[in-house]
């Protein structure tokens, strides 16, 4: 345990940074009190997922989404963990962003995501390029059982990419179980959308809560477990005009997980638009710090 000057000059507090235990519970607890913990699960799940499809592949056909795989495909080569002859577990793989790229380098990719629709885009776009190597799972990360797939420390390279998958201290030692090398992590530290802060204000009447610092939590976790994970943040933003049917639509889908998207809730969130952007031209824009994480699960220390 390290002591540490507590925020606001009250005194002194004792972090216990190799205590799993601890990080556990602060990351259950912060989720409960975060938008996610907010989320219905019965709005939440595969059809929501199957929704956004789409938009995944639209948002990352560009030259920043093309360099951005290439840095992380440059960076898997820096920690040697890609092999020819290696598979590689993509939780949460969406419409194959990674998959498709990393299948040419390694022996196969089995691509798990719960939504058909995700893994329907997926495959079209990998017959549509010749790639034959990927298998397609159909399923949530926490559904899976390593024993009953023969997955146990199957997988040279397991990664999870911003995905809700990764939510516990259960669902991340599984990933580790499925590894027999490299792993993987990317998530969120904090995100700011001034718009859907805005539509909530006009939905619920209060302010939206913040996301949770995931990337932190999986951190301080494999920290206390004796791993040593590579932890890298960058703060970023983002802002692009989209024409008002299609920022109302995001909007909307965006709302989907909270509350039953009626008529009246589009004509709402069709108001805040109107307020925020009275000229007509709708800008998103976000900032954000994201984080990735790599570590290998054969370096441990006994401590």
């Amino acid at each position: 345990m390290i002591a540490v000057d507590a925020p606001g000059g009250f005194g002194w507090s004792v972090i216990p940074w190799r205590d799993a235990k601890y990080w556990e519970k602060a990351w259950q607890e912060e989720r409960g009190r975060s938008l996610y913990g907010a989320q219905q699960p019965e709005r939440s799940g595969r059809q929501w997922w199957d929704r956004r499809a789409e938009g995944f592949v639209n948002q990352t056909g560009n030259e920043a989404w093309r360099r951005r795989q290439d840095g992380i495909i440059s960076m898997f080569d820096r920690c040697n963990f890609l092999q020819p002859d290696i598979e590689v577990l993509d939780i949460g793989c969406g419409p194959g962003n990674y998959a498709l790229p990393l299948a040419g380098r390694v022996k196969r990719v089995v691509a798990l995501d719960p939504s058909p629709r995700m893994l329907a885009m997926l495959q079209q776009r990998a017959d549509a390029a010749g790639i034959a190597n990927i298998e397609t799972v159909c399923a949530t990360w926490e559904e899976v059982n390593l024993q009953e797939r023969g997955w146990q420390e199957r997988f040279g390279l397991v990664l999870a990419a911003m995905t809700p998958g990764i939510n516990d201290a259960a669902t991340l030692r599984k990933m580790l179980a499925a590894s027999h090398g490299g792993c993987y992590y990317n998530g969120l530290a904090w995100c700011d959308d001034p718009a859907q802060e805005e539509v909530w204000r006009h939905l619920f009447q209060t302010e939206m809560p913040p996301i949770p610092a995931d990337i932190f939590y999986v951190f301080h976790l494999l920290h206390a477990w004796g791993y040593g994970p590579s932890l890298e943040l960058k703060r970023m933003s983002t802002r692009r005009e989209i024409p008002r049917p299609e920022a109302v639509d995001g909007l909307a889908t965006a709302m989907a997980p909270y509350l039953e998207v009626t008529e009246a809730v589009r004509d709402e969130i069709g108001r805040a638009v109107d307020e925020m952007f009275p000229d007509g031209h709708f800008y998103q824009e976000r900032q954000f710090v994201e984080g990735v994480m790599t570590w290998d699960v054969n370096h441990k220390s006994d401590e």
